[in-house]
């Protein structure tokens, strides 16, 4: 069933695509890139990560249908002002700015020449420390580690039934605990994880051993050759549906310009929501200071669209690993 469920959205993409006669804007999203036996993989979410091997294959994949890299700009900016389009475009992007992005998906993109937009959290860059996501996965999964142990009362509501396991949580299972802490804003959780490990002695979060963040260095290499463009992806990480203060919401989202510039890296007047929460506050201090917007919906962009509205689809090993996986994805987005 799951076959034959996978094969209609399959076909169904494919026909889409090539019979599509207005132009399109598909927009590829990526999070971590990560080989296939990279110990990483231990503490990063499920759909976060895709294998070097599997981008290389969509690129592949993705020109194989006709389609035309393009920056994500420079596809806004002849859609503005009326120039001629490509039928198929794709643009690829990847957010958070990981550092594996420069080890691994970098070295893939110079070599096929695609051009690619990185969204950066700006007050990460050049810092030890990862998003609390990450840090929660950790702490969940390190061995040893006691989940009724006091430290960790401030988690405990939200293990549901897994508050009574004796042994360290699975990656799903960390993954279900971190969706039901985004009940919470940011700067609590994040608040909640530092006085953790100040109590939980045994405890120490490898995220800090080593960056996993992108370096000044690298975002300045990759800028080099005007393959890579970087986009805004707020300054912490905060999701706006959960920053009350207008003062809050300026500092995520100005801030994040402000920052973008005085990198003097090759930047883009493009925002790209964190978690995809949106608020109406928000949406006009975005509309005031970028010239485009990304979000999570699902599905592409024609000619013509809202550059405030950009719809994209979210890859990752699970949801295509192979091109009929990959049509299935892009066929379901596009019902």
């Amino acid at each position: 069933m799951k076959f034959c469920a996978l094969s209609t959205f399959a076909v169904y993409g494919w026909l889409r695509l090539k019979l599509n006669r207005s132009p399109a804007l598909i927009i590829l999203t990526y999070h971590r890139v990560l080989p296939e036996c990279s110990v990483e993989r231990e503490q990063e979410q499920p759909g976060m990560i895709i294998s070097p091997r599997n981008l290389q294959h969509h690129i592949e994949f993705i020109r194989s249908l006709g389609a035309v890299p393009v920056h994500l700009d420079e596809w806004l900016l002849k859609n503005e002002t009326g120039e001629p389009l490509p039928a198929l475009s794709v643009a690829f992007t990847f957010d958070d700015g990981w550092r594996d992005n420069y080890l691994h998906a970098y070295p893939v993109l110079r070599q096929q020449q695609i051009p690619a937009t990185i969204f950066l959290v700006t007050g990460m860059i050049g810092k030890a420390e990862t998003f609390w996501p990450e840090q929660v996965i950790e702490l969940l999964r390190r061995p040893g580690i006691q989940l009724n142990d006091p430290a960790l009362d401030w988690i405990e509501p939200y293990l549901g039934s897994l508050r009574n396991s004796s042994k360290p949580l699975s990656l799903l299972e960390a993954d279900e605990v971190i969706n039901r802490l985004k009940s919470l804003d940011d700067a609590t959780i994040i608040q909640h994880l530092k006085d953790t490990t100040s109590r939980l002695t045994t405890v120490i979060f490898s995220v800090e051993q080593a960056p996993a963040i992108l370096q000044a260095r690298e975002l300045k290499e990759m800028s080099g050759a005007n393959l890579i463009k970087y986009g805004a992806h707020t300054k912490n990480h905060f999701r706006l549906n959960r920053l009350n203060r207008v003062d809050s919401l300026e500092e995520q989202i100005a801030g994040c310009q402000v920052d973008l510039e005085e990198m003097e890296i090759n930047s883009v007047p493009i925002f790209c929501y964190p978690n995809g929460d949106i608020t109406d506050k928000g949406e006009t201090l975005v509309s005031e200071h970028y010239q485009a917007a990304c979000t999570t919906k699902t599905g592409w962009n024609l000619a013509g669209c809202d550059p405030y509205d950009l719809h994209r689809f979210n890859l990752h090993d699970g949801n295509s690993y192979s091109s009929r996986t990959l049509l299935a994805t892009l066929g379901r987005g596009l019902l």
